[in-house]
């Protein structure tokens, strides 16, 4: 009776709405892509902004400097190339740790992810549709924590696993023609530790990198008072830093025209097939 049970639960089970969009939205954007029809170049780029650090806006209101300088960057975009720019901020977004399936049997870590199967309220179904469908170029923003990125920032990527390994489990590639670029900030060094690991986990899911594809700014090791870290950086070295932004923008723009026009993705992707 129980097996008997369990069997027609399995055949009434439907995954809630959002899971279900995404699931869908996923195969119909990659099936488009595959019958090379690739998205027009005539509409506007679209620049995914992620800020991963975690202050609290309500007990400590101060002003970010990786965020403030994504925001610079993301308006840059907008006024020279007519850019689309969205910015998500992780600590809004409810999501749950990764729980390490892939640990268990690589098989058993799925896109979409299990988690967002699981929890209807897990946030992480908005980073993946964006990621995956939306974005033609990700700009991803950290402040150094200990030398390190922010935690949210490794509460996120490693949720992406699921992304990454489709390529090993499925011969799947879900990340098609798009740059990725960093802006990595804070009172304590080690930018190119850090821009070296995000580099090296973005490259891994599929992501191209333009010219100066990070900036970083940093007050070094015996910094203690951060609360004049955003006055320091904008008075310091605050016009560098924004022609260095400006930078790192043309070069991530004009590398997602060139993979959107190549149909880089897509072309590998059929000739790795094919060999």
């Amino acid at each position: 009776m129980l097996i008997l049970n369990l069997g027609r639960l399995a055949l009434n089970y439907r995954a809630h709405k959002s899971y279900a969009e995404l699931e869908n939205n996923v195969k119909s954007y990659l099936g488009h892509l595959d019958q090379k029809h690739p998205i027009p170049l005539h509409r506007s780029v679209h620049i995914l902004g992620i800020s991963t650090t975690n202050s609290n806006d309500e007990v400590a209101p101060r002003k970010s400097t990786s965020e403030e300088s994504l925001k610079f960057a993301l308006d840059f975009a907008k006024d020279k190339f007519d850019a689309v720019c969205d910015l998500l901020k992780l600590r809004q977004l409810n999501f749950r740790h990764c729980e390490g399936y892939y640990s268990k049997n690589a098989k058993a870590c799925i896109f979409p992810c299990s988690i967002s199967e699981i929890d209807k309220e897990d946030q992480m179904i908005q980073i993946y549709e964006k990621l995956i469908i939306w974005s033609d170029v990700v700009i991803i923003s950290t402040p150094i924590r200990w030398g390190n990125a922010s935690s949210l920032y490794y509460q996120m990527v490693q949720r992406l696993n699921c992304v990454q390994n489709q390529s090993v489990t499925s011969h799947q590639y879900l990340i098609r023609d798009k740059a990725a670029a960093f802006i990595i900030t804070g009172g304590q060094d080690n930018i190119q530790h850090v821009a070296g690991e995000m580099m090296s986990f973005w490259s891994q899911l599929g992501f191209i990198f333009g010219k100066f594809p990070f900036v970083g700014w940093s007050r070094g090791w015996y910094a203690e008072d951060m609360e004049n870290n955003y006055e320091m950086m904008i008075s310091e070295q605050g016009e560098a830093m924004k022609t260095d932004i400006k930078k790192m923008v043309n070069g991530a723009v004009e590398m997602s025209k060139l993979l959107r026009r190549n149909r880089y993705d897509e072309n590998l992707s059929q000739n790795n097939l094919q060999s």
